[in-house]
This record gives C-alpha cells, sequence and structure tokens, in this order.
C-alpha cells in the first residue's frame, strides 16, 4: 500500500503510460500538474485515497482517455467545462464521494460515448443540463458496447503480443445496492447524480435516454412533476427518485417500464392512483412511502371510487374499467364536444339569418305546428266536456 504525497509522479520517464491505477492507497496531496506528458492513459484510477484540491488544468491533454475514476476522496472546486470539450473519448467518469461545488458542466453533453456518470455525494447545484439527452451512448439502444478489457505490454519488449491484460472495474450503486463491475463494465449506462443539491424540474428530455439502465436522482431539492413520458426509458432497470420534493401523479407510462426491477419514489408528494401494470404491482409499499396522496395498490390505502370486495381487496376488474373510462374520456373529448356544438348550431342558426326564403318557411313551419297543437287541444277539450255531460 503506497502512502504520502505523488509529486514525484512528474518524473516517471516513460510517457507510454496507458493504464495507471492507484486506487485504494493512503496517498494524499494534491494532483501534480504534469499530466500532459502522458497523453497516451486510457485508464486513470485514483480512487479512494485523501488526495484533495481541484483537478489540474494539465487533464485536459489527456485526450485518449476512456475511464478517470477520482471517487472517494477530497477533491474540492467546480466541475472543469474542458472535461467535455477536450476528453472526447471518455466512457466512464466517476468524481462521487468528494466536495464538488457548483454547477454541472453543459459540456458533459459533448461526451457522446459516456456511459457512466457518477457525480453523487458531492456539494453540486443548480439545475440538470437537459441536453444530457444528446449523449449518443445513453440515448441509442443499437450503440455497440464492448467489454473494457485492455491489454498490458512490456515497454522493454519488442513482442507484440501482450504480456497480460488489464479489465477496468468500478463500485457502483445499482438496484440500492453497490456492486463491483469489471468484464460487464462496458455494458453498464448509469447516471448517478444522487446526494447533491440540484433544484429544479427533472427535464423531459431525460425519457429521450432509451438505452439507460440506471437513473438516481435521489436526495436531491428536485420539484415538479415525473416527466410524463418517462415510460420511453425502454431499457430502465433501476430508478430511485427518492427523497426529493416532486408533485403530482406518477405517469402512466410507468407500465412500459418492463425491465424495471428496482424503485424508490418515496419521500416526495406524489398524488393519485399508482398506475395498474405487473411491473408496478411486484415493488414493495416501502418504494411509495412518504408520499400521502398516493393511493391503490400496493398501498393498502383504496383510491376514492375503488369498489372493494368483502375481503378488504380492491376489486380489480371495476378498477381496469374505471381507468378504461378514465382513458376514453379526455381533454379532446371535451374540445371535440364543444367544437362539435358550436359547429352544429351556427349551421342551424346562420342558414336562418342568411337565406330569407328558409326563414320564412322555418317560422311557418312553427306557426302552423302552433295552430294545429290550439286546434287538437280545444277539440280534445269539446269532446271530454260533451262524455262529462251524458255521464251526469
Amino acid at each position: 500500500m503506497f502512502s504520502g504525497f505523488i509529486t514525484s509522479f512528474c518524473a516517471t520517464p516513460s510517457t507510454m503510460l496507458t493504464i495507471l491505477d492507484l486506487s485504494s492507497n493512503l496517498l494524499a496531496g494534491t494532483l501534480p500538474d504534469c499530466w500532459g506528458r502522458f497523453q497516451s492513459l486510457v485508464i486513470l484510477n485514483l480512487a479512494k485515497n485523501n488526495l484533495s484540491g481541484s483537478i489540474p488544468k494539465s487533464f485536459a491533454t489527456l485526450q485518449e482517455i476512456e475511464s478517470i475514476n477520482l471517487n472517494s476522496n477530497n477533491f474540492s472546486g467546480t466541475l472543469p467545462a474542458w472535461v467535455g470539450h477536450n476528453l472526447r473519448q471518455l466512457m466512464v467518469l466517476r468524481l462521487e464521494a468528494n466536495k464538488f461545488n457548483g454547477n454541472i458542466p453543459t459540456s458533459l453533453c459533448n461526451l457522446l460515448f459516456l456511459q457512466v456518470l457518477d457525480l453523487s455525494k458531492n456539494n453540486i447545484s443548480g439545475r440538470i443540463p437537459v441536453c444530457l439527452s444528446g449523449i449518443i451512448a445513453l440515448s441509442n439502444t443499437t450503440f455497440s458496447r464492448q467489454t473494457m478489457v485492455y491489454p498490458i505490454h512490456d515497454v522493454g519488449l519488442t513482442d507484440p503480443d501482450p504480456i497480460q491484460s488489464f479489465n477496468d472495474k468500478a463500485m457502483l450503486e445499482w438496484k440500492g445496492q453497490n456492486q463491483e463491475y469489471e468484464e460487464n463494465l462496458g455494458f453498464m449506462t448509469i447516471i448517478d447524480l444522487s446526494c447533491n443539491q440540484l433544484i429544479g424540474e427533472i427535464p423531459k428530455s431525460i425519457s429521450i435516454l432509451a438505452a439507460l439502465a440506471g437513473l438516481n436522482l435521489s436526495r436531491n431539492n428536485l420539484t415538479g412533476f415525473i416527466p410524463y413520458n418517462i415510460g420511453h426509458m425502454k431499457m430502465l432497470e433501476s430508478l430511485d427518485l427518492s427523497r426529493n420534493h416532486l408533485y403530482g401523479r406518477m405517469p402512466a407510462s410507468f407500465s412500459n417500464l418492463t425491465f424495471l426491477s428496482y424503485m424508490d419514489l418515496s419521500f416526495n408528494n406524489l398524488s393519485g392512483k399508482i398506475p395498474q401494470s405487473t411491473q408496478i404491482q411486484t415493488f414493495d409499499a416501502s418504494a411509495y412511502k412518504g408520499n400521502t396522496g398516493l393511493c391503490g395498490p400496493p398501498l393498502p390505502n383504496h383510491c376514492p371510487g375503488d369498489a372493494v370486495s368483502p375481503n378488504g381487496r380492491v376489486d380489480k376488474n371495476s378498477v381496469e374499467e374505471d381507468g378504461d373510462e378514465d382513458e376514453l374520456i379526455t381533454i379532446g373529448f371535451y374540445i371535440t364536444l364543444g367544437f362539435g356544438f358550436c359547429v352544429g348550431f351556427w349551421s342551424v342558426c346562420g342558414t336562418l339569418i342568411i337565406k330569407s326564403s328558409w326563414r320564412r318557411a322555418y317560422f311557418q313551419f312553427f306557426n302552423n305546428m302552433n295552430d294545429c297543437i290550439c286546434v287538437t287541444l280545444v277539440v280534445l277539450m269539446a269532446r271530454m266536456k260533451r262524455r262529462f255531460q251524458v255521464q251526469d
């Protein structure tokens, strides 16, 4: 296990270094600003040390780098914008459990190959960038992915064959638990922004990330509605939006998340009926805890209007019928109804106003009808009088 400072790192003679893994040591101090010497670097792992300070500007020269892991240190300062401008090959960016602050730079949206973005457990504030939907690796389900296994060559040998291989690995929070990934890391697609100070709404455009498997936005100060089209995220397996200030109904499109196996929406201000689907009802009631306005299975409290069977359970058939009726009666139905009434009303009245011959015929018809009714009533009254007189 290494300890102390790494300022002497700049004296390293080799500039052909491709993999540097100094994780899980006792290294301390700030990083030296000499990374321009190592422009062939592909993997950089300095996780789980006591390193501090800001990210050196010379990191911007690492244009071949694919994975940066600085988690569980004491790095501070803002996230540099040049990460998205210069490190275009980046696939894994892990900066969790540090002391970074400020906003998430929109330049991160330029990292088209980014598959794992973990900025959790920092002091990051501001809004979630809308442009994250432009990351191809997270939005395109046909994007080519591969294992993050890299050959290691002996610099002193002329043999082109590698002497061994290196597997990039990462400990990721997945479905509420920490799990280590090695060979499969290249197939993971995760955004974890949990435990920060993010504000504002969840961008509606986030639903474009159809290839995203894990989304964790828990323990922030997010407000507003859950995006109505969240069901477009077909590959989503893990979703954690707990401990925010989200409100409104759960979108009906939740029922389209057929791969979803972990979900936590607890401690928000959600309300209304939980959407009916085989997947959603399998989650434990604790996934909805702290949302006093939510009702329906799997929660014990019933929604207003639900038919309850003698054993205290909600009648599923009545719930489905009510759901079907709700789907049919939409705002479009009322708009169509009002439009049809206006068209029919003015079709009749407009014609009578414009064409005088129709107007005369229309009123003549009602006059004749009135006369006919009056005569009929008089005749009936006379007959009834005569009958009563005969009986007397």
